[in-house]
């Protein structure tokens, strides 16, 4: 189903359901989510709205446009275009006789990097690719890594492979560089026996799935659960920022096989309908936060879990290291594609067991 047709067919479901009890008016734009390149113009997006009694596509006369940010995103409305001021979001707002509908807008710069785990936590000797996104407008720009100064890890120059040596220690930092533009990121060598009963995580929330819209990148607190399930093992990674608050945001994967080593277990697509919490019959990720959930997407990209070390302590208790990375679509929005997320992420965790089944 492509935007337009989605559009049309929630407009369509609102208005059937809307004129049967309160006539409400309300104005939906098309796409709802957007991206411009800083210097870029593009058009601005189409409009329908429900007067009450019917849907319509209202003339350019009667809709009056706004930007919540004009530093960021400028709306020209005789033109009819909107153009990237600078790096930011904004929302674009269009009124009809009184009612507003709004998109939001992601500006990219020209050259623009997006780090998906800018804090990398590794146990020693353990390596990670930096998992970044550089979107250009023009013509690809050179890459290079550096980490000016580190004794903890080496980066290799020009794949971004950060290794981790012997000593823990950290935060020290890497650098990433595309032409004139940088960012920077921190990694920390941790030592198995210090870990405790704690660990550490970081992961990142990025979408919709247009350009440059980030939605949180986040530390967190990793469990990491060995556990016995109807018919063999599983274990469980999750990471849990701000617990039992308003900005909860927990990530959560579980597998349907025993926590091992290797070149990683696939995640698999879910829908919201799918409960097997305690006996997946697949290896399957969810992200939550306080009214929403996603679900674990598979739209034709490798999206896996991995344990990259599994120590043995002398106290008899592991400490597991890895990360994962996967798709999933927002409960509230399922059958929309633009309410895809991409998260990304790494822990060290104490790997404990215990009964996750009733």
């Amino acid at each position: 189903m492509t935007r337009l047709s989605f559009a049309w067919a929630l407009c369509a479901a609102l208005a059937a359901c809307v004129k049967s009890t309160t006539l409400q008016k309300f104005v939906v734009l098309d796409p709802i989510f957007d991206s411009v390149f800083v210097g870029n113009q593009k058009p601005l997006p189409s409009v329908i709205y429900f007067d009450g009694d019917k849907l319509q596509t209202p003339p350019a006369s009667a809709v009056t446009w706004q930007s919540s940010d004009p530093t960021i995103l400028a709306v020209n409305n005789p033109s009819g275009q909107i153009k990237g001021l600078k790096r930011g979001t904004a929302s674009v707002s269009a009124t009809v006789e009184n009612t507003q509908g709004s998109e939001i807008v992601a500006v990219p710069d020209v050259v623009d990097i997006t780090l998906l785990v800018d804090t990398l936590y590794l146990l020693p000797g353990d390596t990670m690719t930096i998992p970044t996104i550089i979107l250009h407008r023009d013509n690809a720009p050179v890459v290079s890594y550096d980490a000016p100064g580190a004794t903890i890890f080496t980066i290799d120059p020009t794949k971004g492979r950060v290794m981790a040596g012997a000593t823990p220690g950290g935060p020290e930092k890497y650098r990433v560089h595309a032409d004139l533009v940088s960012d920077s990121g921190a990694v920390y060598v941790l030592d198995p026996a210090s870990v405790g009963t704690a660990g550490n995580a970081f992961f990142s929330v990025v979408g919709p799935s247009v350009i440059g819209a980030a939605v949180s990148h986040l530390n967190a607190s990793p469990k990491a659960t060995s556990y016995t399930r109807t018919g063999g093992s599983a274990f469980r990674i999750q990471a849990t920022h701000a617990a039992s608050t308003s900005s909860e945001q927990v990530v959560q994967v579980t597998v349907n096989a025993a926590a091992s080593l290797g070149p990683g277990f696939e995640i698999d697509s879910i829908t919201p309908a799918d409960s097997s919490t305690c006996n997946p019959p697949k290896t399957w990720a969810i992200w939550s936060t306080p009214g929403t959930t996603a679900y674990s997407a598979n739209p034709d990209v490798t999206q896996q879990v991995s344990i990259t070390q599994l120590v043995t302590l002398m106290t008899g208790g592991k400490v597991a290291g890895g990360r994962f990375s996967y798709r999933a679509r927002r409960g509230d929005v399922y059958t929309n594609p633009l309410g895809l997320l991409r998260i990304t992420g790494v822990f060290v965790a104490p790997l404990t067991t215990a009964n996750l089944c009733p």
